[in-house]
């Protein structure tokens, strides 16, 4: 039996054809990223697209050679000069301006001119906050002795009428004990929520064609950026509220940094692109297409504007 089996394993592999399939030649094609807020002055990165069967890192096939400017309208605005890694920046310093709409023009040599627009759109404006401590609970927090506690943050803004689309990420400046830094090696981390506001969406993973979430996100899923757009209270005040996990004491600065951001539409559904295709099961569904808004390319230039508000822990 042994050896009839062999014999069916050779015959298999005597019969396999292989076949050799040439992928079509690949046009190269620029690739920009640029995200701008009032915080910043002008950037953008560039590199050639590759195809799939060239092994070689895309981010390092840098372009040089290029004519970069800012206009609004038919107005110069800004030169962005080469500096370095496929990176230009602003030759004069200028930040952009929020609620204007800018036009990244890019000239190449050996590509056609490409154009992309956006704008960052005006901030939220913070006018309510408040921050407090919640007892602990016998039941969930086992070690009540120690020097940690849970906070509650409520944070209500203003909404300019049309189309916003806002992010919020709570951080905290942390010292990493176990490498022995100091403060100066500090870094803000992001902290986990629950229990949030009905309506803000836990990243970017909803389909916005189904509309904003209802019943918000269950409160035992931990989120760490919250996403809405205000199809429900335009031009109208809102809230968010949220739960931190046990925070201690000696881990970090006794103040919580929050970051309110104001996202452009062509921000948005990039990280939303980015997002879905983090999450596709790729089983049974195709790749989802990144989000580009660069005519005779590929990439994004999109801005942003952020709030920033620094919660001291209650006594």
């Amino acid at each position: 039996m042994k050896y009839l089996w062999s014999l069916l394993i050779l015959l298999c592999i005597g019969c396999e054809n292989i076949i050799e399939v040439n992928p079509p030649e690949y046009d190269s094609e620029p690739v920009v990223t640029s995200f701008f807020s009032p915080d910043s002055t002008w950037s953008v990165t560039m590199h050639k697209s590759l195809g799939v069967n060239i092994k070689r890192d895309a981010t390092r096939e840098y372009i040089s050679e290029a004519s970069v400017m800012v206009m609004n309208g038919s107005n110069m605005v800004d030169i962005l000069n080469y500096q370095e890694d496929g990176r230009y920046v602003s030759s004069a310093g200028q930040l952009p301006i929020a609620g204007i709409m800018y036009t990244l023009r890019i000239d190449f040599p050996s590509y056609n001119s490409i154009k992309a627009t956006s704008m960052a759109p005006p901030p939220g404006a913070i006018f309510d906050y408040s921050i407090e401590t919640l007892p602990l609970s016998p039941e969930t927090d086992t070690f009540a002795h120690d020097a940690s506690s849970r906070y509650q943050l409520k944070v209500r803004f203003s909404d300019t009428p049309g189309m916003n689309f806002y992010r919020i990420g709570v951080y905290r400046l942390i010292r990493d004990r176990s490498i022995g830094a100091t403060d100066s090696d500090s870094v803000y981390t992001l902290i986990n929520f629950d229990k949030s506001t009905p309506g803000w969406s836990c990243g970017y993973s909803f389909d916005e064609d189904f509309g904003d979430p209802i019943d918000g996100i269950a409160t035992n899923i931990f989120c760490e950026e919250f996403v809405v757009t205000d199809r429900r209270f335009d031009g109208k005040d809102y809230s968010w509220s949220g739960v931190t996990p046990k925070l201690s004491d000696e881990n970090g600065r006794k103040e919580l940094r929050l970051i309110l951001s104001s996202l452009s539409e062509d921000y948005y559904k990039y990280l939303q692109s980015l997002e879905r295709n983090v999450s596709y099961d790729p089983l049974t569904e195709e790749p989802f297409p990144v989000y580009s808004n660069v005519s005779e390319g590929l990439g994004v230039f999109a801005g942003y504007t952020n709030t920033n508000l620094i919660l001291s822990f209650p006594e």
